[in-house]
């Protein structure tokens, strides 16, 4: 048992030793187990940490980045908002630069440098004011004309190189060149103010107050580079004159002078009834549309046994010069002139006396009477200076039956009623001509391109149409200055905004000649403008056909109805003139696109014969009664004109072989063109 004991305890005590041991080991590894798991925790907890850290910087920089996103996009919104602010402040303050328009003479630098003299002549028509003008212009160096109209721009062009001074022409339509010219005879929009030269004549400067052209008178008066600007007109413009003069600095001397020849209201009416009895050649009948000028005609040349001419508006401008040339000529055969208010300008007449056969007109408005400068432009035509009748008392003035027709009315059809006035005709006629004449209060201007080009690029989304508007409307000018009423160009520019457009061709097509309310015109633009987008070339042949209106049935002879037919003819052939024109007017500014200007010109012209043609065809006379004219007289009238239209059909048959080599020329063109 001891030895039990002994090695039981012997035994325990290995035991214990071994269990010591094992605890040691295990205490130990515990001591380890337990140092690692502290640094376990310890970086489980720095992980943790480190993780929570950046899963609360992550959510709360996904909170604070809220807050901070939030507060950083209110901070860019406020800036966002402050650059707007300061971006809209400098656009308005650019757009108000832009809209201040209170020193157009500073537009035209070229002509700020220089000590310009003005010489402004004013009188009433047949004064000699032009004259002198013109006579100081033929002496000079070099010079310009500019001309209110494109037939007295080809007068002056045709005189000045007769006299010997070499002049070239330069209209909207044309170009012609004289070699070593130093002068040119232009209208007035096309005055070139970038060229110097040592004299202009500005004629018919009081149409600056136009409402519609104006603003061409305007750009001529400021931006004129000569060292002499002769400016000819009435007495109304003196005072505006003036005033610009002196915003300018240029110096001003003025020339009044008084009619070369007397101009005498008529003791009584021409009655329509006895017309067989009172016209006599040399008369001038006045009316005030186009179809009232060919009743006119029709009915005078049936009751007696005289032919007349016809000129109006819608003519082109060779053929009222061939019929002003007809009627001037003393042995041509055609004694009388149907005439509208074409007239009052650009014309030399050989007439004796103004006859107007109606004293209102239709102004596209309403029927309104007529102003004292339109009766004192219009009678003034009578017995001009150096002519037939001047010393033969001058010039007369009536007027068909004693009546007017009362304004205010919007349809000019409704205008036939004759009504009772205060005063008679012949006094009406009088008190117009004895009327003060009105002041000028302002000159027209017109935005340049420029300035659309720099409105549209200062105002989001705005177009040509918006540009023109808000130039119009909201400029900034002088009080003795207006803005052009652009109401026809916006028109064209709203019918061409859907078409995409560059806004500098867009700009040019809606300030071409087109007239927005004939079908045709409109219908040709669009044709154009469509070959211009699509294809990059025009060619005359878009021009439509002019069609012939249904002709009602009528009971009338068969010479009422032959002229009936041709009256419809001429306006066929006048659309078709305007749209050839229409053609050139592009040609001069886009030649590459609208490349076929020759082929045009001469379809112009032979279209101009034509009309030529189809007036001299178009008569009554000899078809009715004579009335007290004997039948000699007759003869000797009519054979005269047979000549003439001999002459005219000659010329029409030129005008049409040069059409022909055109076409062939254009031909030969584009086979090389296709070869190459």
């Amino acid at each position: 048992s001891s030895s039990s004991s002994s090695s039981s305890s012997s035994s325990s005590s290995s035991s214990s030793i071994a269990l010591f041991q094992l605890i040691y080991t295990c205490r130990s590894c515990f001591d380890t187990i337990e140092r690692q798991h502290h640094y376990l925790r310890q970086y489980a907890a720095s992980s943790f940490i480190r993780s929570y850290g950046s899963f609360s910087s992550s959510s709360s920089s996904s909170s604070s980045s809220t807050t901070t996103s939030t507060t950083s996009e209110k901070s860019l919104k406020k800036k966002t908002k402050k650059v707007k602010k300061t971006e809209t402040i400098k656009a308005t303050e650019e757009l108000k630069t832009l809209m201040d328009m209170k020193k157009p003479g500073k537009w035209y630098p070229l002509a700020r440098t220089m000590e310009r003299e003005i010489i402004l002549h004013v009188g009433p028509t047949n004064s000699g004011k032009t004259h002198a003008a013109m006579e100081r212009l033929k002496k000079s160096s070099s010079g310009v004309y500019c001309s209110p109209l494109r037939l007295l721009a080809w007068e002056i062009s045709e005189t000045l190189n007769k006299y010997g001074t070499k002049c070239d022409l330069v209209t909207g339509q044309e170009l012609k060149r004289v070699e070593d010219a130093a002068h040119v005879a232009c209208t007035v929009e096309m005055v070139d103010v970038n060229k110097v030269v040592d004299c202009a004549v500005i004629d018919e400067i009081h149409l600056i107050g136009d409402d519609f052209r104006g603003y061409a008178f305007t750009r001529a008066l400021l931006g004129t580079p000569a060292l002499e600007v002769h400016l000819c007109g009435d007495t109304s413009c003196v005072e505006l004159i003036d005033k610009i003069c002196k915003d300018t600095g240029d110096k001003l001397r003025i020339r009044n002078y008084e009619r070369l020849s007397p101009l005498n209201v008529a003791n009584e009416v021409f009655s329509r009834k006895r017309l067989e009895q009172n016209v006599e050649k040399g008369d001038c009948f006045v009316a005030f549309s186009r179809k009232a000028v060919y009743a006119l005609k029709s009915e005078i040349e049936r009751r007696v046994p005289l032919r007349a001419c016809v000129i109006y508006g819608g003519l082109p401008p060779e053929a009222r010069s061939r019929q002003a040339e007809l009627f001037n000529k003393p042995n041509s055969g055609y004694d009388l002139l149907i005439a509208s208010d074409a007239i009052g300008m650009g014309l030399n007449l050989n007439i004796r006396r103004i006859i107007f056969n109606e004293l209102t007109k239709f102004d596209g408005v309403e029927v309104r009477q007529l102003t004292s400068p339109e009766v004192k432009q219009i009678a003034g035509r009578a017995g001009r200076y150096k002519m037939s009748y001047y010393d033969k008392g001058g010039g007369v003035v009536t007027t068909m039956d004693d009546g007017l027709l009362s304004g205010g009315r919007k349809d000019a059809n409704d205008a036939k009623d004759v009504i009772k006035s205060e005063v008679s005709g012949l006094q009406f006629i009088q008190n117009q001509l004895d009327a003060p004449v009105k002041n000028l209060k302002t000159a027209g201007l017109a935005p340049t391109f420029e300035q659309i080009l720099e409105y549209c690029a200062k105002v989001d989304g705005a177009n040509l149409e918006d540009a023109l508007r808000a130039l119009s409307a909201d400029a900034k000018v002088p009080k003795y200055y207006k803005m052009r009423k652009s109401d026809e160009v916006i028109r064209l520019a709203k019918f061409l905004a859907n078409l995409g457009m560059e806004i500098e061709d867009h700009y040019t097509f809606s300030i071409s000649p087109t007239s927005v309310d004939c079908p045709h015109s409109m219908k040709t633009l669009m044709n154009f403008a469509s070959a211009f987008l699509n294809e990059g070339h025009v060619s005359v042949k878009l021009i439509p056909k002019s069609i012939n209106k249904r002709e009602r049935k009528s009971r009338a002879d068969v010479q009422t109805r032959m002229n009936q037919r041709r009256v419809s003819i001429l306006a066929n052939l006048e659309e078709q003139h305007r749209a050839y024109d229409l053609y050139l007017w592009f040609a001069r500014r886009l030649s590459a696109q609208f490349p076929e200007y020759n082929l045009a010109e001469a379809l112009r012209i032979m279209c101009a014969h034509s009309i030529d043609a189809e007036l001299q065809k178009l008569t009554t006379t000899g078809t009715g009664e004579t009335r007290g004219r004997k039948k000699s007289s007759k003869k000797k009238e009519n054979s005269s004109p047979l000549q003439i239209e001999e002459l005219d059909r000659k010329i029409l048959r030129s005008a049409i072989n040069r059409v022909n080599e055109e076409r062939k020329n254009l031909r030969v063109i584009k086979e090389k063109s296709s070869i190459d």
